[in-house]
């Protein structure tokens, strides 16, 4: 069998926001890795193609996750997980996303394996979760210290406590009767995520109509979004800072909708500190809140 003969799912199946964790006897809990979603296609004989959510081929991006599965005599398979910055703590996305497009070897990258889509010939994807992990456990009975298979857990509201005492991610619940669905286009696997806060750089001001309507956001020298929440006090003040300040664009790439808008960029960036709920496969911060100025 080759690696073409097996097939990709048209998106590979995620989680859908919930704020409640849910419970009873058909659901079973994960770590919610904070990492990059990634499918692997093995030969069985050495051949591997890794793919993003998107389905782009990515070997040239991570060799170092290739060379983990390269060596595998477990039988042509499809396998979904999410390669991930270790630091030996918690897992770092920013820098896990920074890895990705620097493309050098790094031992912090690790691949974190949550199902099996495919495997000697069989579509697995119409089978149980139970099933499906059942199979894939049964193939890394073994696990190495970077490419191991995540851990199923009982008890939601436990795993969610040591997530917040760790400062983990957050929590995804799957039923585990649960086929393999495409998309969100399902009610079986949900996540609930601890909210992200950080300290950004603003670089901008962006204006609606000549006003300025919110703060442009830099962290770890990309573009994250923009925020707004400012009181006409701040407005007024930040004015007064971007004629004193005045400066360039900072990035090398914009959203579209950036591209057209009205910017103020300052010389002189300064943090502020944001939340949001998580940040999208583009890099950018969903829902994001100003929390205040400063570090």
């Amino acid at each position: 069998m080759t690696l073409s003969d097996i097939p990709l799912p048209k998106v590979p199946m995620s989680p859908i926001v919930l704020p409640i964790i849910p419970e009873g006897p058909e659901w079973v809990y994960q770590l919610k890795w904070d990492g990059v979603r990634t499918l692997a296609r093995l030969d069985g004989k050495g051949s591997v193609e890794l793919f993003s959510k998107r389905l782009e081929l990515k070997n040239e991006v991570f060799p170092e996750i290739i060379s983990l599965l390269e060596p595998l005599r477990i039988g042509p398979c499809l396998l979904d997980g999410e390669i991930v910055y270790f630091d030996g703590n918690r897992p770092n996305f920013q820098r896990g996303k920074l890895m990705g497009r620097s493309r050098y070897n790094n031992e912090n990258l690790i691949y974190v394996l949550f199902d099996l889509l495919h495997a000697d010939g069989t579509d697995l994807r119409g089978l149980t979760l139970r099933e499906r992990f059942e199979r894939l456990s049964a193939k890394f009975s073994e696990p190495q210290k970077r490419l191991f298979v995540s851990e199923l857990y009982t008890d939601g509201h436990a795993l969610w406590d040591w997530v917040n005492e760790k400062g983990w991610e957050g929590v995804v619940s799957k039923r585990l009767d649960s086929p393999y669905s495409a998309g969100k286009h399902h009610e079986d696997w949900f996540k609930k995520r601890k909210e992200i806060r950080l300290v950004a750089n603003v670089v901008g001001l962006k204006r609606n109509n000549g006003v300025i309507a919110s703060l442009v956001l830099s962290y770890e020298g990309r573009y994250i979004g923009h925020v707004s929440g400012l009181d006409q006090a701040s407005k007024s003040l930040l004015t007064q800072f971007a004629e004193q300040h005045p400066g360039d664009c900072p990035f090398e790439k914009l959203t579209p909708g950036m591209l057209k808008s009205d910017v103020l960029w300052l010389g002189a960036p300064f943090p502020c500190r944001v939340a949001a709920l998580e940040f999208t496969d583009g890099g950018i911060l969903r829902q994001p809140r100003l929390l205040g100025f400063g570090h």
